[in-house]
């Protein structure tokens, strides 16, 4: 088993729209709303996790999606794989030294990124979901399972309107551990992008584990949500072809934010309501998952982008930093700067105050992004960030 706590295992995977002519783009995505484009920032699997603290640990990622409107839909998906890789041994990497072993010596640690795409039809106001380590299997699966799969199959049980998930298979992530996430389009039954605002997702972070506080151990479960991030499109500006775009003069898609603002904790900062009940007492840790909203996935190429951090205190002192990003980065706040956590504006012994607000101004490719806090190594939260204003470049997404 790998000596690595799960909340370590975060860590080290962040170490490796203008308004115009008759098509205006509206000036946000929402995480509230149902949407054309759902995308799902944080998708991670790991098992078999040691620390001080937690004996053995399984963290997944438990995605659903729903269809809003009353006739079916179909959705085309792309599970994006964020994964490091060893160059000798082509297994999945987090941490160098994984790269190491008695046979082909030591490798490197390489980053990479990668898409798997799948298709799901949804009847008429269908709930779906699905543990991304399982997925959801076909109807002619061979041999046939009679679990993990879609509920309507169209030949001994339909919809009401006789409507089916017949043709649909969500396949399980690709490996383990896995770091990635997952964007899904509606399109028609011939493939093609189509201006329907009709989907809302939703991801749950699971973690299933024993922990040990001094001498005693006791099993955990400890789970955070947050709602996937919607891009609507613009009724009537869908052209067809397979370049979608969001934001900008010919836009067909409302644009990506100009600005992400995170309200949170500066790390190594003390829960201060952990006099007030049964709360945890130790340090708290936030992560912030970022992912570009410019895709190529007909060429492979991930969108980058050179992220511009303003850091407020409660005072309203300020700081700042940048950050280049491609591809998927989860970052902890005090990594972002320096590799002297302790020493980070984002601690909070620099900081000067527990909480504060962090303005995040992409440049390159749009953003989209959620946060993660840690409390205490056992408790998990996840949320949605705020967004400001709207890009005056368009984004992209390149479909095969």
């Amino acid at each position: 088993m790998r000596q690595v706590r799960w909340a370590s295992w975060l860590v080290g995977l962040a170490m490796t729209l203008a308004v115009c002519g008759v098509r205006p783009a509206a000036a946000d995505v929402r995480s509230d709303q149902a949407a054309a484009i759902l995308e799902w920032p944080s998708v991670l699997f790991s098992v078999e996790l040691i620390s001080q603290l937690t004996d053995f640990s399984v963290l997944d990622t438990v995605i659903q999606l729903s269809n809003t409107s009353d006739t079916p839909v179909d959705v085309h998906c792309f599970y994006e794989n964020a994964n490091s890789h060893c160059t000798n041994t082509g297994f999945a990497c987090v941490f160098p030294q994984e790269c190491c072993d008695m046979t082909t010596g030591c490798g490197v640690c390489l980053p990479g990124w990668s898409e798997t795409d799948f298709n799901v039809r949804l009847t008429p106001f269908q709930p779906l979901g699905w543990l991304a380590s399982e997925g959801l299997a076909g109807f002619d699966t061979i041999p046939p399972k009679d679990f993990d799969k879609f509920p309507l199959d169209g030949v001994t049980l339909s919809g009401p309107d006789g409507s089916s998930n017949a043709g649909s298979r969500i396949p399980p992530i690709a490996e383990e551990p896995f770091n990635g996430s997952l964007r899904c389009i509606a399109v028609d039954e011939d493939g093609i992008p189509v201006d329907r605002n009709v989907l809302k997702g939703e991801e749950t972070l699971e973690v299933i584990g024993t922990g040990r506080r001094g001498d005693d151990d006791f099993d955990f479960i400890t789970v955070a949500k947050s709602n996937a991030i919607g891009i609507q499109a613009i009724p009537g500006a869908n052209n067809g072809d397979n370049i979608l775009v969001l934001g900008g003069p010919d836009a067909e898609y409302n644009g990506c934010p100009n600005f992400l603002i995170l309200n949170h904790f500066f790390d190594f900062a003390i829960n201060p309501a952990a006099e007030l009940g049964p709360v945890d007492s130790g340090p708290i840790f936030t992560f912030l998952t970022v992912v570009p909203c410019t895709q190529d996935f007909l060429r492979q190429i991930p969108g980058s982008a050179v992220l511009q951090f303003l850091v407020f205190n409660e005072f309203e002192q300020r700081f700042s930093t940048s950050r280049t990003v491609a591809c998927k980065a989860i970052l902890p706040l005090s990594l972002i700067d320096t590799t002297q956590p302790q020493r980070s504006i984002f601690s909070a012994g620099i900081s000067g105050t527990l909480t504060g607000q962090t303005r995040i101004n992409p440049i390159g490719s749009g953003m989209l992004a959620v946060a993660t806090e840690l409390h205490d190594g056992f408790g998990i939260d996840e949320f949605n960030v705020h967004i400001q204003g709207d890009r005056d470049t368009p984004d992209t997404i390149t479909l095969p």
